[in-house]
């Protein structure tokens, strides 16, 4: 039994799996946590008696620290994704590794396992992030830029009178009131940012790309960008789950 905790700046997935198998999913929300929640919860997980394998991918030091300090106080196994994708040797074209957020690492690291080459990992999370594995498997680097829930609460925040209104999709672009121009600057226009630095990236590397689309915005871009190979919110739970696996076997 496997339980993976990633840890982002607006949620917390937790996902416990059975060999491949995915079990149950819980989210906690990360800015309103209650550690006392969280750590309740996880005791009725009773994850010693289910012999459980941890693994902790964080972008929110703080958050591991609390996590850390519970399973290390009841003797609980777990591991660090940063720790164990040092084994699978990864090469990149960073030029700052040790900065690199977690999850990005565990995105690519996933990707390579299951496609090779020549993919994107779109991640629609706090920040919306897309990484590049090269024609040759290679990490080669990414992009970043503000998140479509974080974009819509600055926008809210930074206006007078427009509302706060909740990411979807729409098949109208031009609004007939201030709601669906929100709705349609959001949706189309995130669409035609990743189709102009997909584009883009396909230019500079020479090279076309397959994409994977992830976070928890990913069901909204179904069918939106030609040559996606999956669409799974689920796939940094996934990646963790085959790192911490793959980890076990070496080991064992």
């Amino acid at each position: 039994m496997n339980l993976t905790i990633d840890i982002g700046n607006t949620n917390i997935m937790i996902c416990l799996f059975s060999n491949q198998k995915k079990l149950k999913s819980y989210i906690f929300n990360t800015s309103n946590l209650c550690s006392k929640k969280l750590l309740k919860f996880l005791i009725n997980l009773n994850l010693k008696n289910k012999n459980a394998n941890i693994i902790i991918s964080s972008v929110v030091p703080v958050v591991t620290k609390i996590l850390a300090d519970f399973f290390k106080s009841n003797k609980l196994n777990f591991f660090y994704a940063r720790d164990l994708i040092k084994l699978f040797n990864l090469q990149t074209n960073m030029t700052n590794k040790k900065k690199i957020g977690d999850d990005r690492l565990v995105n690519i690291l996933y990707a390579k396992e299951l496609f090779s080459k020549s993919i994107m990992v779109i991640d629609f999370g706090t920040a919306t992030t897309i990484d590049v594995l090269d024609s040759k498997g290679v990490y080669d680097g990414g992009i970043i830029t503000p998140g479509i829930d974080l974009s819509l609460k600055s926008l809210q925040e930074g206006t007078a009178k427009l509302p706060l209104v909740k990411f979807k999709k729409i098949k109208r672009v031009v609004g007939k009131n201030t709601m669906e121009a929100i709705h349609s600057g959001f949706f189309w226009g995130y669409i035609s940012m990743i189709q102009g630095l997909v584009k883009k990236v396909e230019i500079e590397k020479k090279n076309n790309f397959k994409l994977i689309i992830t976070g928890g915005n990913a069901k909204y871009f179904l069918g939106a960008f030609r040559n996606i190979i999956k669409i799974d919110e689920f796939f940094n739970s996934k990646a963790l789950n085959f790192i911490i696996s793959t980890y076990l076997k070496k080991t064992s």
